[in-house]
């Protein structure tokens, strides 16, 4: 982590600066970008998956990822989409709940599902409710321009 970082970074824990909070979805991606990724926004890994159990290609799994980014990952469950599988509009599980678990973490984070694009996914509903709340967010959609 370069300097600057670990200045913004000691600076967001004593609560001086707000933490970055973005969104990105790994379909199409390269997972080994992964790590390298949160390095470079000095973020921890939220898994806005309602159930990330089976994912294939396996390393998306929920196992897999706890076992690669150790305490650099969470799973809310609760900003998860109910009706991922089937056709319709997107039903967050608890909206409300996961917003308040995600915004006491004081922390630079990475909302993470499988969509491509978030103007298709739930991260867009979860976007706009952090909006409302004061909080800015940003979606990174290109994991390899970050360097």
């Amino acid at each position: 982590m370069s300097f600057l970082a670990n200045i913004l970074a000691e600076q967001s824990k004593r609560g001086l600066i707000a933490p970055c909070i973005y969104t990105t979805g790994f379909a199409g991606k390269d997972f080994t970008l992964l790590p390298a990724l949160l390095d470079f926004l000095d973020a921890d890994l939220i898994d806005i998956r309602f159930a990330p159990m089976n994912s294939k290609p396996i390393q998306w799994r929920k196992d897999y990822l706890r076992m690669l980014l150790k305490d650099r990952y969470r799973h809310i469950p609760h900003l998860g989409n109910r009706l991922s599988r089937e056709s319709g509009k997107p039903s967050i599980q608890n909206l409300s709940l996961g917003i308040k678990i995600i915004t006491e973490l004081k922390a630079n984070l990475l909302l993470m599902c499988e969509c491509p694009a978030q103007e298709e996914c739930h991260r867009a509903i979860i976007s706009q409710s952090l909006k409302k709340q004061g909080f800015d967010t940003q979606e990174i959609s290109d994991w390899k321009s970050l360097k």
